[in-house]
């Protein structure tokens, strides 16, 4: 093979391991963001959002996001059991990226500072917990307290 071919299939083997990479990426990282109602400071969640079916079987959903306005980042509200939930604010205390959720833990893309689902640092760089939300619930709905 010669120079000129080399370091053009090296060039399109890159470019194309990248956009493999991005694309699996974009795939697993799909979260659902609810559908909200806020008044009075305070946002309105109902407890359906975290059902879904997956493969003709209902599923909880273990965490949704919510976005508003008001902030900057979106807020992670973890189903705890049915009658509670943890709502938090998804800025990592370390520098200030936006956290990602995975399962029953929030990892920081830029540093690698996890938190649990309660907001609690379990690695470094981060030394602070997460901002948290007061969240109650009724029987239809949960209420985030802003």
């Amino acid at each position: 093979m010669h120079r000129k071919e080399f370091i053009k299939t090296c060039g399109f083997a890159c470019i194309g391991g990248t956009a493999l990479t991005t694309l699996l990426q974009s795939c697993a990282t799909t979260n659902y963001f609810a559908q909200t109602t806020i008044a009075n400071n305070q946002i309105s969640i109902k407890k359906a959002e975290f059902a879904t079916i997956i493969k003709d079987k209902p599923m909880q959903r273990k965490y949704v996001l919510v976005k508003t306005d008001k902030l900057g980042f979106p807020i992670c509200i973890y189903k705890i059991n049915d009658e509670s939930y943890t709502a938090l604010f998804l800025e990592c205390t370390h520098r200030g990226c936006e956290l990602q959720p995975g399962g029953d833990y929030l990892i920081c893309p830029c540093h690698g500072s996890e938190f649990t689902n309660k907001g609690i640092v379990q690695n470094p760089p981060a030394e602070e917990n997460l901002k948290t939300f007061k969240t109650t619930t009724d029987n239809e709905n949960i209420y985030i307290q802003l």
